[in-house]
């Protein structure tokens, strides 16, 4: 997974103003977050799998940004949940067996 230049820095300080109950983003910021879940969602569907480290960076994104009352973030979240739904819908499908059928 590519993750974003600014992004490291960029959670370090969201992590601290979202903590400090300080919501608002700047647009770039947000832009970043946005790439970063791309990115994260990009990696999953071209590998079929991220790695162990990727994840748990996704999980810490999502722990920092899970409370914010931001209805930009807010999207963001909701945006990552329905990529994880339609992928698990898709594996799904695909391990469903078929149904037995009398002749």
């Amino acid at each position: 997974m590519i993750i974003p230049e600014e992004y490291d820095s960029l959670m370090y300080d969201v992590a601290e103003r979202f903590r400090a109950g300080s919501f608002a983003l700047f647009e770039w910021e947000l832009e970043t977050l946005k790439e970063f879940v791309n990115n994260f969602y990009s990696a999953v569907e071209s590998n079929g799998c991220v790695t162990l480290e990727d994840f748990t960076v996704f999980m810490d994104f999502l722990c920092v940004v899970k409370d914010a009352d931001n209805e930009a973030v807010q999207n963001l979240i909701a945006r990552a949940f329905m990529k994880s739904a339609e992928i698990r819908n898709r594996l799904s499908d695909k391990n469903d067996p078929q149904p037995i059928t009398e002749p």
